[in-house]
Order: C-alpha cells, then structure tokens, then sequence
C-alpha cells in the first residue's frame, strides 16, 4: 500500500491509501487545509488539536446535514416514483376507458340503426292501418 505525505498545521502526516484513491485523498487533504484556514486567527491561541477538534465537529455537522439532505430527497425520489406509478395507472385506466367508450359508441350506433328500422316499419304498419 502505498503512504502519501501530506502536511496539515505544518506537521507532515503519513497516510496510507489505495492506488485508486489517491485523488480523493489529495482532494479531502487539500479540502481539510482549506477549513483549518478558517481557523488562523486562533493559530498559536489554542493548540492544534483542539483547531483539529473544532474542525472535526465542523465536519460532523456538514456530514450529519449533508445525511439529512440526502434522506429529504431520498423521500422526495420516493414521492416523484410514486407519482410517476400512479401517472402510468391513471394513463392505462384513460386508455381502457377510452376503448370502453368506443365500444359504448359503436353499440349505440348499432342500436340507433337498429331503431330506426323499427321506426320505419311501425310507420309502415300506420300507413297500411290508415289505408284499411
């Protein structure tokens, strides 16, 4: 495994790190002395390890909202593939009722046809009454 040098409050530190991580490691090292940089006023006031504590907690509470966030749009996914789900049954239900209609439609056509043939033949039946 290879060790990366890195210097935080001028001290060096070896860290151990995988081959493909070394990135991310020179990114949080990097990250982690820009945020100590927060703290130079305090540098010589108050030892190092407790600008490293201060620090710390700083990143606990970024990673505890950074949770939070991620859990409020994990329930917002959630409500957005529901809505999506009940978008696709609504849509199927239109498309049956929509078939329904247009059989509904045809047999109503059917029945008007079928009615007016009725029609004209009680009319046909009047006039041979009305003739005798």
């Amino acid at each position: 495994m290879p060790v990366y040098k890195a210097l935080i409050l001028n001290r060096e530190i070896n860290v151990n790190y995988e081959i493909d991580e070394k990135d991310k490691l020179e990114k949080a090292i990097k990250e982690i002395n820009s945020k100590l940089k927060d703290y130079d006023q305090h540098n010589g006031k108050i030892s190092d390890t407790k600008l490293l504590s201060f620090l710390a907690i700083k990143l606990q509470a970024e990673i505890l909202e950074f949770k939070k966030q991620n859990a409020k749009n994990a329930e917002i996914e959630s409500k957005l593939n529901n809505a999506n789900f009940n978008t696709v049954n609504l849509n199927d239900k239109i498309n049956k009722l929509t078939e329904q209609k247009q059989f509904i439609e045809k047999e109503n056509q059917q029945i008007n046809k079928e009615l007016d043939i009725i029609q004209n033949q009680i009319n046909l039946i009047i006039d041979l009454i009305k003739k005798l």
